[in-house]
């Protein structure tokens, strides 16, 4: 990902060039000075032709996705679960939806991603992970409906 590190549109007391990398928290406690020195610094770097950095982002939900499908094609697998509530993931459940295997989402239940909710997939909160481990005749039963117990 490119990250701008241009200064030439922002004032020189400006921290909105350093909230892409400072945390709000943080920067507030920063004196004038201190955010005027860090753009001049900016500025510095702009003068030799460094106007963005790059910062790379990690494909790993890309490569989970990737796998459960593979390991569904190859490996006959009919049971996914999966410990995530990214919108990463929507594509290759909705796919394994399809094709007619069961899928149970593990997460943060007011973390959930838009996309997987409305695959309609028994999503378990993590903050009440007994009722998935639990004995089968201890599951609530709009839980049980949702897994075919």
């Amino acid at each position: 990902m490119k990250i701008s590190i241009d200064t030439s549109s922002i004032p020189k007391n400006s921290p909105a060039l350093l909230q892409n990398f400072v945390k709000k928290c943080l920067l507030s406690l920063l004196s004038l000075e201190t955010i005027e020195l860090l753009n001049t610094k900016l500025a510095n770097l702009n003068k030799q032709g460094i106007k963005y950095i790059e910062d790379r982002k990690c494909n790993f939900d890309v490569e989970i996705g990737r796998n459960m499908l593979r390991d569904f094609d190859k490996n006959n697998i009919e049971n996914f679960i999966l410990w995530s509530g990214d919108s990463d993931f929507a594509d290759p459940i909705f796919q394994l939806i399809q094709d007619k295997k069961k899928v149970f989402l593990f997460a943060t239940t007011r973390e959930v991603s838009y996309e997987l909710n409305e695959l309609n997939i028994p999503i378990f909160d993590i903050k009440k992970i007994k009722e998935f481990i639990c004995w089968s005749k201890e599951i609530p039963q709009d839980i049980r409906n949702k897994i075919d117990i």
